[in-house]
């Protein structure tokens, strides 16, 4: 399935080789989802209590699964996903990542952005845009949280999972930290490009 996924993207070793990454997901059903179909090697996911109003944007959570903790199971036999409750522990949460290639957050922003600092791995936070640990630091910069409805939100995680693939097999570059896009359904495409503003 990866291969017709991402055909014309990626020659096909390319593809074959999102196996030997592995990519931490806070809060995200649906990206999680996108990335295990896509072929990315292994993936942690840390969930959290999951809400009615998780389980009205994000359409891979079941309505009745609302008011519980998000838990997720291996795909497939072939499939590498390890599934944690989200830790109150800071070094707990910590541990989980260790040895991640890239950290992604739509819930605990702040706090994976931390650890991917003190890890030294590339942060996504809840937007289109990528945080280098050589780059601009996610602390540094300020921006607006999106507001999300299903639409946008399942766009959002579309395109943050390309920007995964970018990343891992050098197929053109992600968007880098300042410059960042947020889906907007004012503009044409979809999509608004914003600069990250320096924290006074």
């Amino acid at each position: 399935m990866k291969n017709i996924f991402w055909y014309g993207m990626a020659s096909e070793k390319k593809i074959e080789y999102l196996e030997k990454f592995s990519v931490g997901i806070i809060g995200s059903r649906m990206l999680m989802e996108l990335l295990w179909r896509s072929g990315v090697g292994c993936i942690r996911y840390i969930g959290d209590f999951l809400t009615p109003v998780d389980a009205r944007i994000d359409s891979t959570v079941k309505p009745l699964e609302a008011n519980d903790y998000d838990v997720v199971h291996p795909m497939s036999t072939d499939s590498c996903i390890i599934s944690y409750p989200y830790p109150e522990d800071y070094t707990e949460f910590k541990r989980q990542l260790k040895g991640i290639d890239v950290i992604i957050a739509h819930k605990h922003v702040n706090r994976a952005a931390r650890v991917a600092e003190e890890l030294g791995v590339p942060f996504i936070p809840e937007i289109i845009t990528t945080f280098l640990p050589d780059g601009v630091s996610f602390f540094d910069v300020r921006y607006d949280r999106p507001e999300h409805d299903p639409i946008s939100y399942a766009l959002t995680c579309s395109l943050q999972a390309g920007e995964i693939v970018r990343i891992f097999t050098g197929y053109q570059l992600p968007v880098i930290a300042p410059e960042a896009y947020v889906v907007d359904f004012d503009e044409p495409g979809y999509l608004k490009k914003i600069e990250l503003k320096k924290k006074d």
